[in-house]
């Protein structure tokens, strides 16, 4: 049994009264700081890694290089603005359709995948008119 950890707390309760689906680790620091939890890089990604561990959390990959997380629900895809970097879940999966084509054409069993779609969200689009 892990030992009780108030920076795990503090995180499990920020991501889950959330809904970003980019948290990094970085931003959870700060969102912490901002509630008057004290949370170092470290201690943030500790808990992300054992929120993570238990399901709790899931780690995105968003096309920057940077770990980010969120709350472990329904298979969904993702957008990104290439301007601001603004996140938004594409609900449901586009591609479970595929994955019988997939197998049979290379010989792998699928086990998941990750769709990252990319373009301009509204306000970026709007400024560039």
């Amino acid at each position: 049994m892990a030992r009780p950890s108030h920076v795990r707390d503090a995180v499990r309760a920020a991501i889950a009264v959330s809904s970003r689906h980019d948290w990094s680790i970085d931003d959870l620091t700060a969102e912490l700081g901002s509630r008057g939890v004290a949370a170092d890089f470290s201690s943030v990604f500790r808990a992300l890694s054992f929120l993570e561990g238990e399901g709790t959390v899931s780690r995105v990959e968003l096309g920057d290089g940077k770990a980010r997380f969120e709350p472990t629900h329904g298979h969904h895809e993702h957008v990104r603005c290439d301007s601001c970097g603004a996140v938004a879940a594409v609900p449901g999966c586009l591609l479970e359709g595929t994955r019988p084509r997939v197998e049979a054409e290379t010989g792998f069993s699928i086990t998941g995948h990750n769709l990252l779609f990319t373009g301009l969200c509204a306000g970026c689009a709007r400024k560039r008119r």
